[in-house]
């Protein structure tokens, strides 16, 4: 049996995926090289997490996948900046990743790359795009943020779930892939279910409670999202890995 041991299916399937996710770096004080991060932890299982996803997509390029989680420190950003450096180191796509988590900007403060303009505020105010997407030196891999502040969302909550701007964005990369605030501490990512191609649920083993998750997969389908299903990280194992492999 493989780390990931099954396949990532649709929510409503009792299948999950399994993945140990590894605390991101430090936060950094200059950009940084993608070459330069330690290596990938992950990187097979992103792979078959892109596969099973592609699967499930409604396109097999240009599309838009929020990670989002019922509390935090359940390693969703871990896992955003894993999944994203897969596609751009390994399969050379071109990913606009999103810090969706207006208190934390956890992807921007990783990489050593001070937040621009807030897609909300081009969205509401309008704006080049450059003026709000940053690149990563040396790569195809590209940040922006949401929202810069909790204020943007109390005077701007509508408009962040406009679909134009993001059908734009979409033609812009192979993929989207926003790091969404934890719906104990905000909603934002609620707002945007509708906006995006799938949500992936990132849950910790054995500690999140399954009220929690239920709940949130209610809410994510009644704000209109598609769920395609259930991240399941920080995994203990009770028995050898080789034992593992065996089965």
């Amino acid at each position: 049996m493989s780390k990931v041991y099954e396949a990532l299916q649709h929510a409503y399937e009792d299948r999950h995926e399994v993945i140990q996710a590894i605390p991101l770096e430090q936060p950094r004080s200059q950009p940084v090289v993608l070459s330069t991060l330690r290596p990938l932890k992950m990187e097979r299982e992103m792979v078959q997490l892109q596969q099973r996803l592609g699967c499930l997509l409604p396109d097999p390029q240009h599309n838009i996948v929020q990670f989002i989680s019922c509390r935090n420190q359940e390693g969703v950003s871990t896992i955003v900046q894993e999944f994203a450096r897969v596609l751009v180191e390994r399969q050379e796509k071109s990913v606009l990743l999103v810090d969706g988590d207006s208190e934390k900007m956890t992807q921007h403060h990783s990489l050593g790359i001070n937040p621009k303009m807030s897609l909300q505020q081009i969205m509401s105010k309008g704006g080049d795009l450059d003026e709000a997407i940053s690149s990563v030196t040396n790569s195809r891999l590209f940040l922006a943020c949401l929202r810069t502040t909790r204020q943007e969302t109390v005077q701007h909550e509508v408009t962040a779930s406009k679909p134009d701007l993001w059908v734009h964005l979409q033609k812009q990369f192979d993929m989207i892939v926003i790091d969404a605030a934890p719906i104990d501490t905000s909603d934002e990512g609620l707002e945007l279910c509708a906006s995006v191609d799938g949500v992936v649920m990132v849950v910790e083993a054995e500690k999140t409670r399954s009220h929690l998750i239920s709940n949130l997969k209610d809410r994510i389908v009644h704000n209109g999202g598609k769920l395609l299903g259930v991240v399941f990280n920080k995994q203990h194992h009770y028995i050898p890995e080789w034992v593992y492999k065996r089965l």
